[in-house]
This record gives C-alpha cells, sequence and structure tokens, in this order.
C-alpha cells in the first residue's frame, strides 16, 4: 500500500505522542524529522528507525526536501505562521498543532495566499478529538434529529496548574516557570489558546452542519478574562448566542478543574459527552425520563485516527478541512481573549 511520507518540525512532548501512531498506521511513514534542540534530536533517534540523512537541525532543509508530502508543525503557537508559511512556499501539505495561529488576521493572510497562488496545498488544525468515534456518533445523533432543534451548548476544558493540595483541606501555589509555552505571552501562551480553542471548534463543527458558517451568525454576550501573574489569560469564560435563538457557554483554565464536559440540550432531549477531548468516554442520551449511555472503549492512541483520515484524503486527494470553519474559530477566540 502506499504510503504518505510525513516530516516533523519541534520534536517536544506532542511529537512523541504521535510516534506509536506512525508505528501502528498503513498510509503513514514518518519520513524525516527537525528540531533546533540537538538534545531532542539526539533522543528521538533513540526512539525512531529514520535514514540518518532525513534528521536535520533546522526546519527549512526538512521542508525543502523532495521526498516529504506533508510536514507536522509541532511548534509553540507563535511560530505557527511563520511556518505555516514556509510550509506554501515549498507546496507541502501543513498539519499544525491547534490552534492554527495566534490571530485571525494571521490565517486570513494565509488564506488569501493560497488563493494568490493557486495552492492545492491543504491544510489541517490538530484537533485530534473530531476524528474518534464518540464525536462522529454525536454529530450522527444531532444530524438525525434525535434531540431536536438545538436551543443550548454548554462545553468547558479545564485544569488545575496554579495550585496544589497541601495537607487536608490546604491549598499551596505551585511554583510556575514563565518560559513554559502554556505561560509564556510570547509564545502564545494561555488557557484560551491552549484549551478554550477546543470548545469552540467543538462548538463550530455542531453548529456548521446548520450553515452558521459565519461570524455574524454569533454574538457575544459576556465574557471573563483573568490575567496570571505572567500575562497570561488563567480562567476564561464566555457567553454567546447564534442566530439569536442558540445560548452557548464555553469555559477554559489554568486555575480550576472544571473537566471536560459537553452538554447539547435542544427541543427533545440533550446529549451529555462526559469527555468531550479524549475519545473514550460515555455519551448520555436524554429524551422525557428516558436515559440512554452510550459507551465507548478507551482509546489507546488518540492521535491515529486523525494520522489515517489525513492520510488517506492526500492518497485520494481529497478537500480536506474547511479553512473557513477554521477562520470563525480565530475570530471567536480573537473576541474571547480581547
Amino acid at each position: 500500500m502506499k504510503r504518505i511520507n510525513w516530516g516533523i518540525i519541534g520534536l517536544g512532548n506532542i511529537a512523541n505522542r504521535h510516534l506509536k501512531s506512525f508505528e501502528k498506521s498503513l498510509n503513514s511513514k514518518l519520513k524525516g524529522v527537525a528540531s533546533r534542540n540537538l538534545e531532542n534530536l539526539k533522543n528521538f533517534k533513540k526512539k525512531v528507525k529514520i535514514d540518518d540523512k532525513f534528521y536535520f537541525d533546522n526546519y527549512e532543509d526538512l521542508i525543502k526536501n523532495s521526498e516529504i508530502d506533508i510536514i507536522y508543525i509541532a511548534l509553540p503557537n507563535s511560530y505557527h505562521y511563520e511556518w505555516i508559511n514556509k510550509c506554501i512556499d515549498h507546496n507541502k501539505h501543513i498539519l499544525v498543532e491547534k490552534p492554527i495561529t495566534e490571530n485571525f488576521f494571521q490565517l486570513e493572510k494565509i488564506k488569501n495566499r493560497l488563493l494568490q497562488k493557486k495552492s492545492n496545498v491543504l491544510i489541517y488544525e490538530g484537533f485530534m478529538y473530531k476524528y474518534h468515534p464518540q464525536i462522529k456518533k454525536v454529530l450522527d445523533l444531532v444530524n438525525n434529529n434525535e434531540i431536536g432543534e438545538i436551543k443550548k451548548i454548554v462545553s468547558s476544558f479545564g485544569v488545575n496548574l496554579l495550585t496544589k493540595k497541601y495537607f487536608w483541606f490546604f491549598k499551596k501555589k505551585r511554583k510556575i516557570d514563565k518560559e513554559n509555552r502554556l505561560f509564556n505571552k510570547k509564545l502564545g501562551g494561555g488557557s484560551i489558546l491552549d484549551l478554550g480553542c477546543y470548545p469552540v471548534s467543538f462548538t463550530t463543527m455542531l453548529l456548521e452542519k446548520f450553515n452558521f458558517i459565519n461570524f455574524e451568525d454569533y454574538k457575544v454576550l459576556n465574557k471573563k478574562v483573568e490575567i496570571g501573574e505572567s500575562g497570561v489569560d488563567v480562567d476564561s469564560k464566555i457567553e454567546m448566542i447564534a442566530k439569536g435563538s442558540i445560548t452557548i457557554k464555553l469555559s477554559s483554565s489554568f486555575k480550576k478543574n472544571i473537566g471536560s464536559a459537553t452538554e447539547i440540550h435542544g427541543s427533545r432531549g440533550s446529549i451529555e459527552i462526559l469527555n468531550t477531548w479524549s475519545g473514550s468516554s460515555n455519551i448520555i442520551l436524554k429524551k422525557g425520563d428516558k436515559k440512554n449511555i452510550i459507551r465507548f472503549n478507551k482509546i489507546d492512541d488518540t492521535y491515529f485516527d486523525q494520522l489515517n483520515v489525513i492520510s488517506n484524503d492526500l492518497l485520494n486527494k481529497n478537500i480536506g478541512q474547511n479553512l473557513d470553519n477554521m477562520l470563525l474559530n480565530m475570530k471567536i477566540i480573537d473576541q474571547w481573549l480581547n
């Protein structure tokens, strides 16, 4: 079977977590990697069998390589815009870690550049949860009108990174590394860009089915953004209304363990996803007094389905992800942040 040759730039934790996916995949091959951190490059060599000539200590040489079909950009948010453009320069397809850019205007420039070049480069944003069976089931339930007309969406993603338990009921403040990408404003840190982008993307994916595709379809009612000591947001909420009828409440946090549940309320029932982003939790479908629990097996490799679908798209010359949906996500995120 023909396989798509992948290259990775940036060899941090997220890149390492994809290795299991490449080992299992029948349509994808990890062909080359690049890192400016020589220690990371050395450690990666111990884990992966790649020809030595496909290890690079700079990103551009990997991108220029004629044997690479697609580049996975596993870099902090502030580097996405630059290296997406470098990939476009060399006609490489792209999977970029979420969020695709730091703001709407960067992504708008990328779209205009692709149109001007009449480029066939496909860009994918790394929301692996979209490819999991439980999300496909949720979309089927909504599209089949199981809960009727959507009235309300509530979705959260948050973990407490700022305090830890100290004896019984006492909490102790954690020492925060301000250079860490999560807390570094120059690297595009903050809870909204790191976690809040998930509930935003889920909401627009769900409502895209009903042709809610423009920012004009959404109105921000109120929001809360708490800025932490390093200058990035650490606890945030936004409330919107879509087309004047659907209430949307989204939350992200580095301060509280608010979990990762999503609720979709309709005119005839509701759907609750207990853990929206892991792909392995139950779905609870409620209709009147009846409750149906739909169970899913634990997913050991949360990135495999994403890798498989993207490589299959490239092999079969499929269209790929909708860039306009990504633009809508970034517009909402901009409104939430600013």
